[in-house]
């Protein structure tokens, strides 16, 4: 990590972000008081110093109601929490912290806590209103993530909430879009659609962006099916109208999946799974459709999916700070955890179009691209572990490939092999046990990049260091 990005980070900045940021990921080095805050949207390292300086910097900020808890946490941490799960809620003059943390042995590292942050900011509840410029988003008539996403969870935390339905939208073949036509015509299609979706859904709902194309559509007063169908019938013909036979080769169609609180879900998470689940279904079956939730219809498929036998495949439907959260919660708990769902989250989220987990020999255990996922796929013995290969980890395990040119002198096998994948930018992590190589992870791009960001590699490393430890602690 950069020093400049570290040495910028005093104490006053730390409480600032403190009362900005949204969801963070936490990563603390006990043996080294190294405390690591960062988040994805926007990508920010929050804080990156001492955990003695971040309790500086936080403390005179937490509510006297809060003190007891937020002195255990501190001290729990600084004692490297020992082992097992840890939640904490923490209240601040400005927001609810609430931390959950698991801790483990790392051989070289010593005793690591990874955590998640999720920030409540504190606003009065009366009306639900977002009349706030930090509300909107920047670019389109709608709300922004973080406000539709409160805006969902106050609404269903009401008491007698009535029926309201969460709808998540997504365009198909959108990156196509952006590919051929570029991101400014892009922008000027998301323009057209948030007016399309907002003269549909009017005064019956909220509408917000999710990120990209990704848009949330919470209900108000529409008890049923019967008066919601209209509205996403209107969406989905008119978006199909609006761009039928003016994209060469591109079908600009859009997809939708529903579901209701409290008739399918107890909280705003079940919903929202939900929902999106059936926004999976819709395009599992042909795309330019809405899918809401049944349960005589779809009951079945969600329960199958939740089988971990199952072959049936939904997609979680995790953001950046989701996938960590699941791998915190499964991975390292030892609870049920899905490889294909888990990389194939990881994949989408980071843009990547190639991930294998390679063992000893050149053995695939694992890969995925966005095509589907292969498992112990023998005859991919592209790459073995030799010296030149091995050389090029540095001693946080990572060997970053920006760009496959530079490999050419010291590298020229490695390049090759990725060339021959048309790959442009790898990030690998190397797998070890007990000081041992044992092999790596791949997370691959195909365009030419200058640089992996300090967040990816901070987040996939972290993603790779709690698998790493999963298969071998």
């Amino acid at each position: 990590m950069d020093d400049s990005i570290r040495d910028s980070m005093n104490i006053e900045e730390a409480r600032m972000y403190l009362g900005l940021a949204g969801d963070m990921q936490l990563r603390y080095e006990s043996d080294t008081d190294r405390f690591t805050l960062f988040r994805f949207d926007p990508e920010e390292i929050v804080f990156d110093g001492t955990l003695t300086d971040w309790i500086a910097a936080t403390r005179d900020n937490v509510i006297p109601e809060s003190e007891q808890e937020f002195r255990k946490f501190c001290a729990e941490l600084e004692m490297g929490m020992g082992a097992g799960m840890i939640n904490q809620r923490i209240e601040t003059h400005d927001s609810i912290l609430k931390i959950k943390c698991s801790s483990v042995q790392d051989e070289k590292l010593g005793r690591m806590v990874y955590g998640v942050v999720k920030t409540d900011i504190r606003r009065a509840f009366g009306d639900i209103k977002y009349n706030r410029a930090s509300d909107k988003d920047p670019m389109l008539d709608m709300l922004n993530k973080a406000a539709i996403t409160e805006f969902a969870q106050r609404v269903i935390a009401q008491e007698n909430c009535p029926t309201t339905y969460i709808i998540i939208f997504d365009l198909d073949h959108f990156k196509m879009v952006n590919d051929t036509y570029g991101h400014m015509f892009g922008d000027e299609v998301l323009i057209t659609v948030t007016g399309i979706i907002n003269k549909a859904v009017g005064n019956k709902g909220v509408v917000g962006r999710l990120g990209g194309d990704e848009i949330m559509i919470v209900t108000k007063d529409i008890s049923d099916k019967a008066e919601l169908r209209p509205i996403m019938r209107e969406i989905r013909m008119t978006i199909e109208e609006e761009y039928a036979g003016k994209l060469d080769n591109i079908s600009l169609t859009c997809s939708m999946g529903a579901a209701a609180f409290p008739d399918h879900g107890d909280s705003y998470k079940s919903v929202m799974q939900l929902a999106d689940k059936m926004l999976y279904l819709a395009k599992e079956k042909g795309r330019n459709r809405y899918v809401i939730y049944t349960p005589e219809m779809h009951g079945e498929l969600v329960q199958q999916h939740n089988d971990p036998g199952s072959s049936w495949s939904f997609s979680l439907g995790f953001d950046k700070i989701g996938i960590i959260q699941y791998m915190l919660e499964n991975y390292l708990t030892g609870g049920v955890s899905s490889m294909e769902a888990t990389f194939g989250n990881v994949g989408q989220n980071f843009g990547l179009s190639e991930i294998l987990i390679i063992y000893e020999g050149g053995k695939v255990g694992f890969g995925w691209t966005p095509e589907g996922a292969i498992h112990n796929k023998k005859d991919l013995r592209w790459l073995h572990m030799d010296e030149e290969f091995m050389s090029g980890f540095d001693e946080n395990n990572l060997f970053v490939v920006d760009w496959l040119n530079n490999l050419k002198d010291k590298y020229p096998r490695l390049q090759k092999k990725l060339a021959e994948r048309d790959v442009q930018s790898a990030l690998f992590y190397r797998l070890r046990y007990r000081g041992v190589d044992k092999g790596f992870i791949m997370f691959a791009r195909l365009e030419q990049r200058q640089k992996w960001s300090e967040y990816e590699l901070l987040a996939l490393s972290t993603i790779a260091k709690i698998f790493e430890l999963s298969i071998y602690k």
